[in-house]
C-alpha cells in the first residue's frame, strides 16, 4: 500500500513538473524556464532518491551551462550561465558574504539524501546584467527558493 502511494505520488509529481515546463516553455529564453528546469530535476531527484532509498546526484558544470543528472544532459537557454556579476553579496537569505562561484555545491554536484531531502546551496545564474539565485535552504521539507538581484537586494522572485 506504501509503495503503491509512493509511485503514484512520484508520478504525479513528475507530471506537475512537466505540466509546469510546458507552461512556462512558451518563451525559450525566459528565466522561468531555466528555474522550473532546475526545480523540476531537484523534485525528481528527490523522489528517486526517497523511493529507491538511494542518494542522487545532480552535476552543474559552470563552464558550458550544462546540467547532468540520471544519465541526461540539460543546458540552460541560449544567454544564461551560472555565473556571478562583481559585487554581489550572498547567501540570498543574508548577503554579508561577496560571491566567488556561482556554485556552491561542494565539487558542483547537488547530492540528494536517500530521505528525499536536498544538500543546501545555492546557484547563480546571469542572463546580460541580470543576476538570479536558486536556494536548496535546510529543511526537512525539500523545496526551492528563487531570488532576483535587483538595486543590490535580493528579493524572492518566486
Amino acid at each position: 500500500m506504501l509503495f503503491e502511494l509512493m509511485v503514484a505520488l512520484c508520478l504525479i509529481l513528475f507530471c506537475s513538473g512537466l505540466g509546469f515546463m510546458a507552461y512556462s516553455s512558451h518563451n525559450g529564453t525566459s528565466f522561468t524556464r531555466n528555474a522550473a528546469l532546475i526545480s523540476l530535476l531537484f523534485q525528481t531527484a528527490s523522489t528517486r532518491a526517497h523511493c529507491l532509498k538511494k542518494e542522487q546526484i545532480i552535476i552543474f558544470n559552470p563552464h558550458d551551462a550544462t546540467i547532468f543528472f540520471d544519465n541526461q544532459r540539460y543546458e540552460l537557454s541560449d544567454g544564461y550561465r551560472f555565473q556571478v556579476l562583481p559585487d554581489t553579496y550572498g547567501p540570498p537569505s543574508a548577503p554579508h558574504k561577496l560571491v566567488t562561484h556561482p556554485i556552491t555545491f561542494s565539487e558542483n554536484r547537488a547530492r540528494v539524501h536517500p530521505d528525499g531531502t536536498l544538500q543546501a546551496g545555492t546557484l547563480y545564474i546571469t542572463h546580460g546584467n541580470r543576476q538570479y539565485a536558486l536556494t536548496t535552504p535546510v529543511s526537512a521539507f525539500s523545496h526551492i527558493r528563487v531570488y532576483r538581484y535587483t538595486q543590490n537586494v535580493w528579493q524572492k522572485y518566486w
